[in-house]
């Protein structure tokens, strides 16, 4: 029997969070190593050609969203002959990207010398940067079929794969790095690993889906056509946008603080990439189950304003939770992991925190304008965004000198006064065809009580826990976030909404199966 929407849901969240403990140690570990053998400089060299080459994710052009939403139609309606003419398509773009990627990535390389500070651009420099160039050009070659995989459902075959040549990555990894101490080789492990993961992930798909490439192709329609390059026009402006907002950070440390301030900050960006990664793999497998809901017959449009309504709290929840958690531990636990020498002050760790929160509660109203094909609504919104978060950020690092703590100031000053509204409204006023009002109203009363938690936090950092010993504060800390959690689930025990977030919690931790037993 073919599973539901809320079946496919719950497995592929139940298996993603599964791994995250398991994902999450093996990561410190691995960061530990790589700590102490090649030194934090490393670190801010490897974490910052990491958003370079993010950039030339550019060449993408939004074409992986596009076919996201052009695949939610034939898959529901099993339009075999559709499909494959979709992905005969993406196959051929996506090879063309991966090529544009490493010639982009060529000629930036020109200019390396005048984009990186206080370093010594010289040969390891530039094979270090050519390696991380072929690791994201060939990735295109192969990663379009995940997406068949994403739209059908089936998330959890990807997470098990992923995890799986993780691990193994991983302890390559370490492996090269206590017997060579040699960056470049250890670059060439990831490499390797990749490529290895995507031929595997293409013959998995190529099974499940033996269709592919094999039946009569169906052409696309020129409505078809139209409505695909209006969504890559609409998402080339969003690609644009989210490049320059999530990869700007590092690159303006790189440019004008150092890349020490970068492995300092890529820390904290570490250990809050598993909470995002964790939010991630909650929230994604519901991205194709509400693809699936929206574009059924049958949904009504009283069924789609409650569903979204539920999703809303729980994406509140868990990102409030996290959010808490983290800005209560980080400190205690860079001191015991790393030592005190690579903290930042609790000023920086709470905008850290905001910007956490604002971007991954944004994911509803993206999860709509994705599934509805609004992204060529959003490029005045975008431009905008762009335009605000670079003039801000320099205003805030140069003019006021503020350093780390003004590039996070552009950034979440640009989101609050564009994205926070503007994305909601238009996805229920263009897609859903409703007014936002309650989701509006719903995200200030959420907003209110993230921003007191903040001030409650910070007011015992400041007068309780900084005044104790590092034990004493850590445990008084545990306690505060035990109360804060049990006290917020049980407010919300009996709202819909929690009532699921409550089986979540029990499925993942097997209790209902020994309950059974």
């Amino acid at each position: 029997m073919k599973k539901s929407r809320t079946d496919y849901a719950t497995l592929n969240t139940s298996i993603a969070l599964a791994i995250q403990p398991f994902q999450a140690l093996i990561g410190f570990v691995s960061r530990t190593i790589f700590l102490n053998i090649l030194g934090v400089t490393y670190l801010g060299l490897n974490n910052y050609l990491s958003s370079l080459v993010s950039m030339l994710s550019l060449a993408e052009l939004g074409i992986g969203g596009a076919m996201t939403y052009a695949l939610y139609g034939p898959l529901a309606r099993e339009e075999h002959a559709k499909i494959n003419a979709f992905m005969i398509l993406f196959k051929k773009l996506y090879r063309m990207i991966g090529i544009g990627i490493f010639i982009i990535g060529s000629i930036l390389a020109l200019f390396l010398p005048y984009i990186i500070k206080d370093y010594p651009i010289n040969r390891e420099v530039y094979i270090i940067y050519f390696l991380f160039v072929f690791n994201s050009a060939s990735s295109y070659f192969f990663s379009y079929k995940r997406t068949l995989l994403y739209v059908d459902q089936r998330n959890y075959v990807m997470t098990s794969i992923d995890f799986s040549l993780y691990v193994l990555r991983i302890l390559l990894q370490i492996g090269v790095l206590i017997h060579t101490k040699n960056f470049i080789i250890y670059l060439l492990v990831g490499i390797l690993m990749n490529i290895i993961g995507n031929f595997i992930m293409s013959s998995i798909v190529n099974k499940m889906y033996d269709y592919l490439f094999n039946e009569e192709v169906t052409s696309i329609t020129q409505e078809e056509k139209a409505r695909f390059v209006k969504n890559i026009k609409g998402n080339i402006v969003g690609r644009i946008g989210e490049t320059i907002v999530f990869q700007t950070d590092s690159l303006l440390m790189g440019a004008y603080i150092s890349l020490t301030a970068i492995g300092l900050y890529g820390n904290y960006i570490f250990v809050l990439g598993f909470l995002s990664l964790l939010a991630s793999t909650t929230i994604n497998p519901v991205t194709s189950s509400i693809g699936n809901l929206i574009h059924s017959e049958d949904t009504t449009l009283i069924s789609k304003l409650d569903f979204i309504k539920k999703f809303q709290f729980i994406v509140f929840s868990m990102v409030y939770l996290f959010s808490m958690g983290f800005l209560i531990f980080i400190n205690p636990f860079i001191t015991i992991w790393l030592g005190k020498d690579f903290l930042f002050n609790i000023g920086v760790v709470v905008l850290i925190v905001v910007n956490f929160f604002l971007t991954n509660y944004r994911r509803p109203a993206l999860i709509l304008i994705s599934v509805y094909g609004l992204s060529y609504e959003q490029n005045k919104k975008v431009l905008v965004e762009i335009t605000l978060n670079i003039v801000l950020s320099l205003f805030y690092l140069i003019v006021l000198d503020l350093g780390v703590a003004g590039i996070l100031l552009g950034t979440i000053c640009s989101t609050m006064l564009t994205c926070i509204w503007y994305e909601p409204y238009s996805a229920f006023k263009y897609g859903i065809k409703s007014s936002a009002k309650d989701y509006l109203q719903t995200m200030f009363k959420h907003f209110s009580v993230f921003v007191i938690s903040i001030i409650f936090v910070i007011l015992l950092d400041v007068f309780v826990f900084s005044k104790q010993e590092l034990i004493i504060s850590i445990v008084m800390k545990i306690i505060l976030y035990l109360g804060l959690f049990s006290t917020y689930i049980y407010l919300y025990r009996n709202h819909e909404a929690g009532k699921l977030i409550i089986h979540m919690i029990q499925k993942i931790l097997f209790l209902k199966r020994l309950r059974r037993k």
